[in-house]
């Protein structure tokens, strides 16, 4: 009973007394009714109504043997003599009918009728028959003179008989009476009681059934809890040996690297293995710390520390760590970052760093080949309701974009990532044995700094990740200006030759940000007859056949060229300026800068002319 109601609050406790004071009624209720029931029915309510029945039916006895005796004494002849005891017999049988009146249960009965009245009549009634003996001897002898005085009499106290016949006729209607009224009121107890027990057993009924619901409802939570218990110790296994997969991967590159250190001779193949150690170190550093920071989550005890940055260096430099592994896998990435967001913004730039981090660790991992774009732009959603930090005036969303065009997620993957800790009944996150250790951190953390994060997924198309962060805008001051880029003179052109749409269209983003409108050449045609004041020469399959062509009809025409393409690069006859990846638009300010700077001021020189002759 104590497993149905437990805990600690002094409900639970109340509860729990009012059952077993609900118990208790119960008894008590059905102890009343039995007892009633014993009572109403008991053999000494049967004696009495014996008892009742006697004393009226000795009072007409008593009547009737009066009237007999009389009738004998009238009836006497003179060939009845002697009576031998006949007159006595008579007489005996009448003073009986007195007798049975006054003694026991039956006198004491009568004596409660009418306040004592038949008790006065009957002593009366007796005292007169008893002084009746002596005549009646008498008569016995044979002498009849005696006889008329006899009968005179008789006829004297028949009328106390017929009062007293009345009388205990009438007491014992009232006694009658009185006893139906006593057992009418005890059936109406009973009923009463029945009633109110019949309604408790239906409570106790349904308690019963809701004890043995909660009792079910308690024994299926075991159940779930014990499964629970067993899954956290599978995961908490699978944890163990997900972590030594992640932390001895990292230690077998460098304790391999550090082999094949000690054996190298060249300077080159020295630092090459150096670097190498470097970035299989940051990687174990990197890892224990996403571990770290995952048990401080499940702990409740990591706290967030918003500082002031500039966004656009920060971003950069976390996209550079990856330039190895994107270098080495042949990814080409690209960089854009909003100019309406502010320069400096105030935000936990570590934890955001690990969001992009899993986001860009995952995407590579599922991408063999192709481009990665990472976007940083406002977030159409509103701000949450959050205090503000120090030093702040107001709080915005940014949005954090990053698409592959990779093979795509697992469906397992996705199914455990499309968790939402805010709504109800959602787990907290992730486990990272399902998703990776990456992407539980960077799912843990987006929720934890109040955002959202969304992905869409298709195979043999990539996946399109976005997260969205609140941020803090620093209170008023040269730093917290909008992202300024130079500005090319208005109708700029620029042909952007790639055939991979992704990245394309961030590419013209790019150019979108410092005044240059861009035409994608989506199938890669060159079209070198046209006239551009830009080419960004991209991946196209016709360079190789028509690319030598194109670059001599550029070179007639002056157009500057930017590419990544690898042929176009190396190509020692043509002067190309060589874009490298990441993509980013600080790699891209300098040179734009240099190509279109000469032109803004002669266009403004000659602007000024013409306003001086105006």
């Amino acid at each position: 009973m104590e497993r149905l109601f437990k805990g600690n609050t002094w409900l639970s406790k109340f509860k729990l007394w009012v059952l077993y004071g609900f118990i208790a009624f119960i008894i008590a209720i059905t102890i009343a009714v039995f007892g009633i029931i014993t009572y109403t029915s008991d053999s000494s309510k049967n004696n009495s109504r014996r008892v009742f029945e006697s004393s009226l039916w000795n009072t007409l006895q008593l009547q009737i043997q009066s009237y007999r005796f009389l009738n004998y004494l009238i009836a006497l002849k003179d060939s009845d003599y002697p009576l031998n005891g006949n007159a006595f017999f008579e007489y005996d049988l009448l003073m009986s009918r007195v007798d049975l009146l006054r003694q026991g249960d039956v006198g004491s009965l009568i004596r409660t009728f009418e306040g004592g009245r038949t008790t006065r009549l009957l002593n009366i009634i007796n005292g007169e028959l008893e002084l009746l003996s002596f005549n009646l001897s008498k008569i016995e002898s044979g002498d009849t003179s005696y006889l008329p005085d006899l009968i005179e009499r008789i006829q004297r106290i028949e009328d106390q008989i017929n009062e007293f016949v009345t009388l205990v006729n009438k007491g014992s209607n009232e006694f009658i009476s009185n006893q139906h009224q006593a057992l009418q009121k005890n059936l109406d107890h009973i009923q009463l009681l029945s009633m109110a027990l019949l309604a408790c057993l239906l409570c106790l009924c349904f308690f019963t059934i809701k004890g043995l619901t909660e009792l079910k409802n308690v024994i299926r939570r075991n159940e779930e809890l014990q499964l629970d218990i067993q899954a956290v110790n599978e995961d908490k296994a699978h944890l163990l040996s997900f972590v030594n997969q992640e932390i001895r991967s990292p230690i077998n590159a460098i304790l391999g690297t550090a082999k094949t250190l000690n054996g190298a001779t060249s300077k080159s193949d020295i630092e090459v293995l150096s670097k190498h150690i470097d970035e299989s170190g940051h990687q174990l550093l990197q890892t224990i710390e996403m571990l770290s920071d995952l048990a401080l989550i499940d702990a409740k005890q990591l706290t967030l520390n918003p500082t002031t940055e500039c966004l656009q260096k920060s971003i950069e430099d976390c996209l550079a760590i990856f330039e190895p592994q994107m270098t080495r896998k042949n990814l080409q990435s690209i960089l854009y970052i909003d100019p309406l967001l502010p320069k400096d913004i105030s935000l936990d730039f570590i934890r955001t760093k690990e969001i992009i981090v899993a986001l860009l660790q995952n995407a590579i991992t599922h991408t063999p080949s192709g481009s990665i774009s990472l976007q940083i732009r406002p977030s159409a959603l509103s701000a949450p309701q959050i205090p503000l930090a120090t030093d702040t005036k107001d709080i915005r969303v940014l949005q954090i974009a990053l698409r592959d065009t990779g093979l795509g997620m697992p469906s397992e993957l996705q199914q455990n990532l499309r968790v939402n800790p805010s709504l109800p009944m959602q787990k907290e996150g992730p486990l990272p044995s399902k998703v990776g250790l990456s992407l539980a951190l960077c799912h843990k953390l987006v929720y934890l700094m109040q955002g959202e994060m969304h992905f869409s997924c298709a195979p043999q198309k990539g996946c399109e990740f976005w997260v969205d962060i609140p941020f803090y805008v620093p209170n008023d001051c040269p730093s917290t200006k909008q992202l300024n880029y130079f500005q090319c003179q208005d109708q700029t052109q620029a042909l952007i030759i790639e055939t991979d749409i992704h990245l394309a269209k961030i590419i013209s983003l790019q150019l979108t940000a410092f005044n240059i409108d861009a035409v994608i050449s989506k199938d890669g045609s060159l079209q070198e007859y046209k006239n551009y004041d830009m080419v960004i020469l991209g991946n196209t399959p016709r360079f190789e056949r028509d690319g030598n062509d194109a670059l001599q009809q550029w070179k007639t025409k002056s157009c500057p060229i930017l590419s990544y393409h690898p042929q176009a690069v190396n190509n020692p006859e043509y002067q190309i300026i060589p874009l490298h990846f990441p993509l980013t638009q600080t790699q891209l300010e300098p040179l734009l800068a240099g190509l279109f700077s000469s032109q803004k001021t002669a266009s403004q020189e000659t602007s000024s002319k013409a306003h001086k002759n105006d």
